[in-house]
Order: C-alpha cells, then sequence, then structure tokens
C-alpha cells in the first residue's frame, strides 16, 4: 500500500503537524508513505523522517494549473493507492481526481470549526465531496456533522496522537522572564478561535501580585486578529510578564520549560498541542470545547469557553496547589501515553484504507 499526506502548509499548527505524524508513523508500517505540501513550506519539514519521500507543489492559486498536473504526475508515476487530504487541502485533491480518477481520496477533517462554515463554504464542500472515498474526523461530533451533511458515508473519528520524545533537552530557546516564574505556555496560532483575547484578560486577572509569566507559540498570519493581538500584547502594562515568540522549532522541547499549558479556544477538534502538553509533563487547562474534555478526563482543569474569570481561576487553582499540579501533569501524562501513541491509532487508519481500497 502506498499513501500521500496532502497538506496546504508545512508551518506550526495542528493539522500541518499531524500529516507529518501519519507520514513518519506509516513509513514502517506500509510499503511507501509520501507527503506533499501544497503551498508552503516551514519548520515540519525538518521533522519528516528520510523514508517519506516529499514533493513540494508552490502552489500560486486555486486552479494552478501546473500544481494541479504535477500533483497529478507524482500520483500516477508512483502508483500511489490513497491520497489523504487534511484540512483544505482537499480542494486539489479533487481536482486531481477529476482528470486522474485512479486513487482513493480520504478527507481528513481537525478543525470543530468546519460545523459552522459559511453557506456557500459548505455548499462547496459538500459538492466535491462526491469525491471522497472516506472522512476521517477527529471526534464523534464532527462525524455525525459530516454524515448529515456530505456526500459520503464512509466516516470514521480517530484521535490524534503524539509521536513519544524521551529526551531532557530543552532546546535552543529559552523562555523569556523570571526564572522562578510560574509559566503558562499556550501553543496556537493567532486565529480568532484560538480566543486569545479571553486568555489575556484571564491571564491578567490571575496575575496580579504574582510572580508568573504567560508565554504564546504560534504563527503570526497577518490579519486584523493577528494584528489587534499583538498590539495588545506590545502595549500591554504587562509586557514583562507576557511573551508572545512566533512560530518555533523543537516546541516538545520549549514545554518543558513551562509549568501549565492551556487551550483557550472557542472552538477545536482535538487540538495536537493539549496532547504536546501531557507528552510534556504539564499540568493542563482547557476550555470545553471539541474533544479537550474527553482527552483531559479527570487529570486536567475544564472551564466554560469565553470565560476569563474561570480560566483565572483555574490557572490560580494548580498556581496555590504546586502537588494537585504535579499530581494532575504526571496522570495526564502517562494516559497521553497510554491512549494517544501511534500504536493503536496507526493500525486503525491501515484498517481503514484496506477497506476502502478493497471494497470501494
Amino acid at each position: 500500500m502506498k499513501v500521500l499526506q496532502l497538506i496546504d502548509s508545512l508551518r506550526l499548527g495542528g493539522a500541518e503537524k499531524m500529516s507529518v505524524s501519519y507520514a513518519n508513523a506509516l513509513a514502517e508500517r506500509i510499503e511507501g508513505s509520501y507527503l506533499c505540501s501544497t503551498r508552503l513550506e516551514g519548520f515540519l519539514k525538518e521533522e519528516l523522517e528520510n523514508n517519506v519521500d516529499y514533493l513540494f507543489l508552490n502552489k500560486k492559486s486555486s486552479l494552478d494549473k501546473n500544481a494541479i498536473l504535477k500533483l497529478k504526475d507524482f500520483i500516477k508515476n508512483h502508483n500511489i493507492d490513497l491520497v489523504q487530504a487534511h484540512g483544505s487541502s482537499y480542494f486539489i485533491a479533487c481536482l486531481v481526481k477529476m482528470i486522474w480518477p485512479n486513487f482513493k481520496l480520504v478527507w481528513h477533517v481537525h478543525n470543530g470549526a468546519s460545523e459552522k462554515m459559511e453557506f456557500f463554504e459548505l455548499k462547496a464542500l459538500k459538492f466535491l465531496s462526491r469525491f471522497f472515498d472516506g472522512i476521517i474526523t477527529v471526534n464523534i461530533s464532527l462525524s455525525n456533522w459530516a454524515k448529515e451533511n456530505l456526500n459520503c458515508e464512509n466516516v470514521i473519528d480517530l484521535p490524534n496522537f503524539v509521536l513519544n520524545d524521551f529526551s531532557n533537552s530543552v532546546g535552543d530557546l529559552i523562555l523569556k522572564g523570571e526564572v522562578d516564574a510560574f509559566k503558562i505556555i499556550c501553543v496556537a496560532n493567532l486565529r480568532p478561535e484560538k480566543d486569545y483575547t479571553n486568555l489575556i484578560a484571564a491571564f491578567k486577572e490571575f496575575s496580579k501580585n504574582k510572580n508568573v509569566s504567560l508565554h504564546i507559540i504560534g504563527n503570526d498570519l497577518d490579519s486584523t486578529y493577528t494584528k489587534r493581538i499583538l498590539e495588545e500584547l506590545k502595549n500591554s502594562e504587562m509586557t514583562k510578564k507576557m511573551f508572545y515568540y512566533g512560530s518555533k522549532r523543537n516546541v516538545n522541547l520549549i514545554l518543558k520549560q513551562a509549568d501549565l499549558g492551556v487551550i483557550s479556544s472557542r472552538s477545536e477538534g482535538l487540538p495536537v498541542a493539549l496532547l504536546e502538553y501531557g507528552l510534556a509533563g504539564l499540568c493542563v487547562v482547557s476550555t470545553d470545547v471539541g474533544q479537550c474534555k474527553n482527552v483531559i478526563k479527570n487529570n486536567g482543569l475544564i472551564v466554560t469557553k469565553e470565560d476569563h474569570i474561570a480560566l483565572s481561576k483555574a490557572f490560580n487553582a494548580y498556581y496555590a496547589n504546586s502537588e494537585l499540579a504535579k499530581s494532575d501533569a504526571s496522570k495526564f501524562h502517562n494516559d497521553i501515553i497510554e491512549n494517544y501513541s501511534p500504536g493503536a491509532v496507526v493500525s486503525r487508519i491501515i484498517a481503514f484504507y484496506n477497506t476502502i481500497i478493497i471494497t470501494n
């Protein structure tokens, strides 16, 4: 079996991270594992294993003829059986399938906001979904949405996973601020659904008269929202406590310097950052979105979304009780190792591939 992971960018992001993780995890288990970035390269390219073949399309527009033909030729020449298109990359995959239908196409939807698509965007997706041979989602809610709204009945929900890292290194980046501060870290691109407004308000409330700091890692998407958040960080009276780093390599190593990992989103599927927090041994606080509550169980704190007071109180619960923080972090770490490592998930995805290839 030969499988191509398709993604629009290799910059820091959950879907982007998972495309690389799938390519790497499958490389030892199937005949051929491939990855193609359609539009942008980035740090995550460096994480690809040597036995994963790589293609970059350098796509300039949605209907870039050269990119479409280049992808078609790659699929044809490598006899690829199945393309797993992550996020918005399904669009070019469908265009290729229109002219070269000799492969199976699986759409992997990661984002909980997909359930709230604009009418015309959903209409276009519904039309193109007739080219899907299967759909992978990260939770039951997204699975039900896909079954109800799209023209593909072969839907499976699979959790994201993280590759184990037993290194004691902390990487090249040293977190800023007071060395002995209680450090909260958030790994998420600067998008509205990540609700940095809520996070910043919660941190300001929590940080009064405390030796604490907030560290934000994620892409600057050069949007109106991004500019507003960066301006707020720059002009805040708390510039010595709140720090933005942009997109960084080896995030898993940076996490080990922090004390608490936070998800402050108003919408999610299953954030890879949450799994990475657990793998790094952090206690976690998350808003009640997507699959977060089911992942955390009783091993962390869940609060209502868009409630900065509740988020602030959750931060304080761990700040004020180091034993609770240590205990929950240890339990969460062990649960992530047991339930969100590649083994079980990859065996299920291969079985799903086989069902599609054999029966469709």
